[in-house]
């Protein structure tokens, strides 16, 4: 028998860290200085034209930037790129710094780009839609990198996970 909790804000934080979800570091460029942050909540919106949300807690260090610029990257991680998830995740290290000039490229409109990325999506912020303590970034997405040649990674409770088969087609 499955036991029915009165929701709380801890409930649905329990909740909620048990939906897996992609990891994409999000960044944007202001004046040369790059800003960036790991992010799950991430989710495609629209195919014509093509469009995500992106909802960022409106205290991250990047979230300000990403406001003014109006134009981000998703990068979209594969399973090796752990170490990157947790670096763009931690409060020890911020802004430029948490980018490695060997890793990172910036893309014609200026944003930066994983180079090794599963999928960078180039977009434009068209709409910012404030809901409690955060912003929800409608983007549409005007340009692509792709090189889906490894697993994803994902997060799910509280931890990040490779993404295994579990059968093969």
């Amino acid at each position: 028998m499955i036991t029915e909790t009165p929701i709380s804000s801890d409930v649905f934080k329990q909740s909620m860290r048990l939906l897996a979800g992609g990891v994409c570091i999000v960044a944007t460029n202001s004046n040369g200085e790059w800003h960036g942050l790991t992010m799950t909540a991430v989710c495609s919106l629209t195919m014509d034209p093509p469009s995500l949300i992106a909802c960022v807690n409106r205290d991250a260090g990047a979230h300000g930037t990403m406001s003014a610029t109006k134009r981000v990257s998703v990068n979209v991680l594969s399973h090796d790129h752990m170490g990157l998830a947790e670096l763009f995740s931690s409060s020890k290290v911020k802004g430029s710094d948490r980018f490695d000039e060997k890793k990172w490229i910036e893309m014609a409109s200026g944003v930066p780009a994983l180079i090794d990325a599963l999928a960078v999506l180039d977009c434009e912020v068209i709409r910012e839609m404030a809901v409690g303590q955060h912003s929800v970034f409608v983007c549409e997405v005007k340009n692509v990198r792709l090189q889906p040649d490894r697993r994803p990674l994902v997060h799910f409770n509280r931890e990040f996970c490779a993404v295994q088969p579990v059968y093969q087609a």
